[in-house]
């Protein structure tokens, strides 16, 4: 093989492995991008549970301002639940922390159905108003551990899994409906 074939293959060879490296590199991105996308998306929600769970203590006294708060939070846990499932596409994907979505689930999450209902149904239910402020308190640690500002935006993937840890740790410490 002549020295000049050499070179164009040199050439060619090179030039592929460039090209493929700086495709995988893209595709790297993208990955990493689409993650810190659904925790930033999983913290956003987080702060709108709080935002909606304090309005509904704030406003007992105004059904309908509280039963609107109620929704918005259910539906908010509702996503989040969906959104962190292990066995989902994207909670799977992402790898996020079992306890994450322990924590919304239906069954930890409870007081704020069994709430909203009771507030449907004109019922009184100290003992529910009690898990229900229970679970804003441990919402609100959640919110502050996430730091949405400090810990989540602008951070690398590295950074905001260090985040997710922190919290499922503290949710370890919850005392959760079972």
């Amino acid at each position: 093989m002549s020295i000049s074939k050499r070179k164009l293959m040199i050439s060619i060879s090179f030039g592929l492995n460039v090209i493929f490296i700086v495709c995988l590199y893209l595709l790297y991105q993208e990955n990493t991008d689409m993650k810190k996308g659904v925790i930033l998306q999983y913290a956003i929600q987080q702060n709108e549970v709080l935002l909606d769970l304090e309005t509904a203590i704030n406003h007992q006294d105004d059904k309908v301002d509280y039963v609107n708060s109620l929704v918005g939070a259910y539906a908010n846990i509702y996503h989040n639940f969906n959104l962190t499932k292990k066995y989902a596409s994207v909670g799977g994907y992402v790898k996020i922390p079992d306890n994450i979505n322990k924590f919304n689930s239906p069954m930890s999450s409870s007081p704020v159905g069994y709430s909203l209902s009771n507030s449907v149904a004109d019922v009184s239910n100290d003992e529910m108003k009690r898990k229900f402020e229970i679970y804003t308190s441990y919402v609100s640690q959640v919110v502050n551990t996430l730091d949405l500002q400090n810990k989540i935006i602008g951070k690398s993937l590295r950074e905001q899994y260090k985040t997710l840890n922190e919290v499922s740790d503290l949710i370890d410490e919850f005392n959760l409906e079972k």
